[in-house]
This record gives C-alpha cells, structure tokens and sequence, in this order.
C-alpha cells in the first residue's frame, strides 16, 4: 500500500451529472468505465491496497467502494469513496467485503472503516513497515491509536497474511537486491548512485512500497 494523489487525476465527469439519491446501479457501462480509467490512472495500473498490477484486462479488478455502499449509501457515487482493487478474494478490497463476523472471530471480523487507512488521505509509509523477505507490519513507536488502524488494515486487506502477496513482494525485491550485491565490491558512493538512478522507475513498480522500504534501508 502506498500514498495516492486523487488531485492527480480529474473526478469523471458522469459522477456530477447525478441527483442525489442516486445510486451506483444506475451507473452505464461507459460510465464505469470512465470511472475504471480516471482510478487506474490515480493508482498506476496497480490495485490500490496491495500493488499488485491490475487492470490491463476489463476483468482484472473492480471499482471499490472504500466505505461499503450498504453501509453508507449516499457515498456510492462520491468520487472519494472510490478505488480500483484486484479481484482476489483473499485480500484487499473482495476480503473487505467479507468482514461482517462478530469482533473477535479472527480475520473476517467486523471492522470500523475508520480504523483503515485510506490510501488517499493517510500515507501508509508511516505506518507500515516493509521488510525484504517480503512481510509487512506495523512500524515500531505507533501511538495507540495509529498501531490499531494499522493492524486493522494489515488484517482487513489481508496484506501480510496473503501467501501469494508475500512472496510477490519478495520477488519485486530481489532484483534490486541482486544489483546492490553486485555493486558492492565498487563501494558505497556506487550502492548510493545506483538507488538513486532507479527511483522513478520504482515509483511506476508493482510492490513498489516493498522495494522503497529496502532501498531507503541502505542510505
């Protein structure tokens, strides 16, 4: 998960065009998807919690609603209320969806949204902590408050728990590992040039959350 820039991109225009109470289903396909393309342009082609590439298909992810649109339906056409997510039913945005259990029940467990950080108005970095074998937790000298909306987003998005996510982030790492290993023997001056001649192709990366953590930890 990585800080977004909603200004970035311009709200889709079919969002003004509605009464209120209106609602979502009344959205037409090529309404939606000028709403899909203004959220991958926002999020780079990347769903907005995990990072993994999404997108490129119609299929690959879906239009998400931050704040569910059962639970507050006159948000479901609010431009901030929305991101583009990927299809897994084991994390982000589809595992969200399924956290309706009792408090307490485990990783399904009712959440209150406003314990979960929101891509676009909080910056994950400085609550999450990325490490290069691929996990992620919540960063040491949290407050009270900031370390329980980060656990709560780490378990409602299933960021750690997620197998597959871990290891994709480990995967987008280990090149940039592998060059600094090489350059090594050339000394500091030459780790230090080589990170800094890469951070703009980090910055359009899957993962790229995972491979900024690593990076900033050799400077």
């Amino acid at each position: 998960m990585r800080k977004l820039d909603r200004a970035s991109v311009t709200c889709p225009t079919c969002l003004g065009e509605f009464v209120p109470g209106s609602n979502y289903g009344q959205l037409r396909g090529h309404e939606k998807q000028e709403i899909r393309d203004a959220l991958l342009n926002m999020q780079g082609h990347r769903c907005a919690y995990c990072e993994r590439r999404t997108g490129e298909e119609r299929d690959e992810g879906h239009i998400e609603h931050f704040r569910k649109q059962a639970d507050q339906p006159a948000l479901q056409l609010a431009w901030p209320n929305m991101f583009w997510s990927c299809l897994d039913e084991r994390s982000c945005g589809k595992h969200k969806d399924k956290c309706d259990r009792p408090a307490g029940t485990g990783p399904q467990a009712s959440f209150n949204v406003d314990e979960l950080l929101n891509p676009c108005d909080d910056d994950p970095d400085g609550f999450l902590e990325f490490l290069a074998d691929g996990t992620v937790r919540a960063r040491d000298g949290l407050s009270a408050h900031d370390l329980r909306r980060a656990q709560e987003s780490l378990r409602v998005f299933q960021l750690d728990a997620n197998a597959f996510l871990r290891q994709s982030r480990k995967d987008a790492v280990s090149p940039y590992m592998s060059a600094v290993d090489a350059l090594l023997k050339h000394g500091v001056e030459a780790v230090k040039g080589y990170v800094a001649s890469v951070q703009s192709q980090i910055n359009a990366a899957p993962f790229s959350a995972a491979i900024k953590h690593y990076l900033r930890g050799l400077q």
